[in-house]
């Protein structure tokens, strides 16, 4: 029987998929998009959304979407209601992977019976029962899992390859919803990678600055219209307006902090984003660079206060470090690579593609 192989990194916010065209690491692309976003969506019948449908449904109602749900991952206690149907982590990931996995059979024009084998990605932190869960997840999806192995890890085989890096590499991977660093010793002409020593923190990452600067947009927009945007019912708005409001609101702030990091300011208008005094009512807003860091600076305090910790406690005989990778989407805030060459006293490439670094890697490993 025929079989495919690629690499998936399943995120807490995008999810990516990866095979090799002809010895070259290839994206797969899910709706012209390198990015599936890691969203759910039940619809009134109980169907399932996945992507960037799933995005478009949730910003007019995002009670019924399910977002970084591998936050969760392994946690008994954890599910979500929606709709009469109870789900848990587990079982959102398997519709995540289910959506990757007929979208290589439709791109490889392949039948619906082909063997896809696959390695998929976790956070360094993860448990065994995470691991296990995630297994479970890539399996109930159709997929046949090869490898489960860590973002840190496949970070450094992505950048240990294209730019041969030998020797002691430290890994700074801040994805959607977690935080890892990572020493690994590198030999990629071997292909050998030895992790030495991991931390992290999976309470911290891209929703993190995503949240305050939905509470600081919202702030400002209470302070325009004199509203009390807190909750539906301080509000005064009917439901369906105010879950339009947040779910437009949200969704504007993940474009916000990209723009933010590309350029030193941004302008914002959401036109007709909910009725005022009988007119629908535009919010007009402009974010700069300095302000977004003043907003997250304690996010920041929390980022270089682990990395200082974590690298203090390594012995002697680790340092130096020999290069920096860093990894995940959100590693593309200038501020947090400010911070880390300062703390480790060197410079960090910009030329590796730092979303996809991880999806690359496990392609490579597959």
């Amino acid at each position: 029987m025929e079989a495919v192989t690629i690499g998936i990194d399943l995120g807490t916010t995008n999810t990516l998929a990866c095979y090799m065209k002809k010895g070259k690491p290839t994206l797969f692309k899910f709706d012209g998009d390198k990015m599936l976003p890691s969203m759910l969506y039940v619809e009134k019948n109980g169907n399932f959304i996945i992507g960037h449908a799933a995005k478009v449904k949730g910003e007019g109602d995002p009670d019924n979407l399910i977002r970084s749900s591998k936050t969760f991952m392994g946690d008994p206690e954890k599910y979500w209601e929606q709709r009469g149907l109870s789900l848990t982590p587990t079982d959102v990931a398997t519709e995540i992977l289910r959506q990757v996995k007929t979208t290589v059979l439709k791109k490889l024009k392949k039948d619906d019976d082909t063997i896809v084998k696959a390695v998929i990605t976790v956070p360094a932190y993860f448990s065994g029962k995470q691991k296990t869960e995630t297994k479970k997840a890539g399996e109930q999806a159709g997929f046949e899992v090869l490898r489960i192995i860590t973002e840190p890890m496949a970070a450094a085989v992505a950048a240990g390859r294209t730019k041969e890096l030998y020797g002691k590499l430290l890994v700074v991977d801040i994805g959607g919803g977690t935080y890892d660093l990572s020493i690994l010793e590198a030999n990629p002409q071997a292909e050998e990678y030895e992790a030495i020593d991991t931390d992290g923190d999976h309470h911290l990452g891209g929703d993190d600055f995503d949240a305050l600067l939905y509470q600081y947009f919202l702030d400002r927009l209470s302070e325009k219209t004199g509203i009390d945007f807190s909750s539906l019912s301080a509000c005064g708005l009917t439901e369906s307006d105010y879950g339009s409001l947040r779910g437009r609101l949200y969704s504007v702030v993940e474009g916000t902090k990209r723009a933010l990091s590309e350029s030193t300011e941004k302008e914002v208008s959401i036109t007709n984003l909910f009725p005022y005094k009988g007119v629908p009512y535009t919010f007009d807003i402009i974010v700069d660079r300095d302000q977004f860091d003043d907003i997250c600076q304690g996010l920041y305090d929390k980022i270089t206060t682990r990395l200082q910790k974590f690298l203090k406690r390594q012995p002697s005989s680790l340092r130096p470090i020999d290069n920096v990778i860093l990894a995940g989407g959100s590693c593309y805030i200038p501020r947090i690579r400010m911070e880390v060459e300062k703390l480790v006293n060197q410079k960090v490439d910009t030329e590796l593609s730092l979303d996809t670094l991880v999806v690359i890697g496990a392609c490579i490993v597959a």
